[in-house]
């Protein structure tokens, strides 16, 4: 990516970031499938790669005098609890998670993406 323009760049970045956003939705609201970490934990880090590609976004647009884009704005979801699970249907997934000595929690974290940018 680093041989790319600074515009295929920060389209690249705006896309990851955006993926992101829906990886945390669809891991809030159906969970995922890693048999050694729970839910929350799985969010927490898609959460932390929004960060990083935020910061990457606002780097490359210093760098490059452009302005940021409206992904950038996006708002970040909360930090959840790291022993969240969507759901416990996957029994063998739920089951090996206890053995670890998790104590997994099924309080739904509500994150309201409203369309609203943020800025600040």
């Amino acid at each position: 990516m680093k041989n790319d323009t600074p515009e295929k760049q920060l389209t690249e970045l705006c896309s990851k970031l955006t993926h992101e956003r829906a990886t945390w939705n669809h891991i809030n609201e159906n969970g995922c499938n890693d048999p050694f970490w729970p839910d929350g934990c799985n969010m927490n880090l898609t959460r932390n790669h929004i960060i990083s590609y935020k910061r990457d976004i606002a780097e490359l647009c210093e760098k490059a005098g452009m302005s940021l884009p409206e992904e950038y704005f996006l708002k970040i979801p909360p930090e959840v609890d790291d022993n969240y699970m969507a759901n416990l249907k996957q029994q063998a997934r739920v089951d090996r998670l206890k053995q670890q000595g998790d104590k997994l929690s099924l309080k739904k974290t509500k994150f309201v993406d409203d369309g609203q940018l943020e800025f600040g």
